[in-house]
């Protein structure tokens, strides 16, 4: 975007996400202010220095804001996410190292702390990401990430997602991501695990559908089964499916945001 080709305009424009009303110094409440040779705005009555860079990922950094911007450019346009090797050339970095740490801080603004929970007709199961190994499949499966997945289902249309990484495929853990991500009165529907059956008592209305008694096992869940296989093949193009597991979780918030925002026209 043209209008942030320089450090001013990248300012300007934090300036006013800041202050959308004017300076007003976060001491005293004054709303004069002069700026320092550094870039900073020193209140003019009480001398408190204020930084439209403070509290943000972009604090501390000695590279220009115009780098920054772009980083923030290629990391939201791109559909299917950039990783740090690609983000390394596209910016002329010179350290990867960078441009790693870069997204992962980017990653992190990717969930909205006030966003509101899921609501109506409710998939969800849970999926398993990571390398491939040998010996049992499914829930009982070593080696691999346990994720809980739930998605909006509006007729045959997909609505929002959440994903999260849990530790157990238990009623306590499944039941707690119920109860964080998804509206109370929601109507949850999941396969016969047992572990679901506690959604009933947190007031949803549970739907079980036994996947050995379906008559059609593609229509068992076909909302999440959709989202685990497109999660996948995101971490094999972008990631090469090698991921730290550490990480898994924004990676995972940054594909929510992309998925939640594809209807999004701008």
């Amino acid at each position: 975007d043209g209008r942030f080709h320089t450090e001013e305009a990248c300012q300007e424009y934090l300036f006013q996400l800041r202050w959308p009303e004017g300076f007003r110094c976060l001491r005293c409440g004054h709303k004069g202010y002069w700026t320092s040779a550094r870039g900073l705005y020193l209140c003019c009555q009480c001398g408190h220095q204020h930084s439209v860079t403070a509290g943000t990922i972009f604090h501390g950094t000695r590279k220009p804001l115009t780098l920054w911007f772009k980083a923030l450019w290629w990391f939201s346009t791109r559909k299917t996410g950039v990783n740090a090797t690609a983000l390394q050339e596209l910016l002329g970095l010179g350290s990867y190292q960078t441009a790693w740490c870069w997204l992962q801080k980017l990653r992190t603004c990717t969930v909205f702390p006030d966003r509101s929970k899921l609501s109506g007709s409710i998939e969800a199961d849970e999926c398993f990401l990571g390398g491939e190994q040998s010996g049992q499949r499914g829930r009982g499966a070593r080696g691999k990430c346990k994720v809980a997945i739930a998605v909006e289902r509006n007729g045959r249309k997909l609505g929002r997602l959440r994903m999260q990484v849990i530790d157990r495929c238990s009623t306590q853990e499944l039941t707690s991501f119920a109860k964080d991500n998804i509206a109370p009165g929601s109507q949850i529907t999941t396969d016969g695990w047992f572990a679901y059956r506690g959604l009933q008592e947190e007031g949803y209305i549970h739907q079980a559908i036994i996947q050995s008694k379906a008559e059609n096992m593609e229509s068992v869940l076909p909302g999440v089964h959709l989202v685990t296989s497109l999660v996948k093949r995101v971490l094999l193009g972008t990631f090469h499916g090698r991921f730290d597991p550490q990480y898994l979780q924004r990676y995972l918030d940054e594909y929510v945001f992309r998925f939640n925002r594809r209807t999004c026209k701008a």
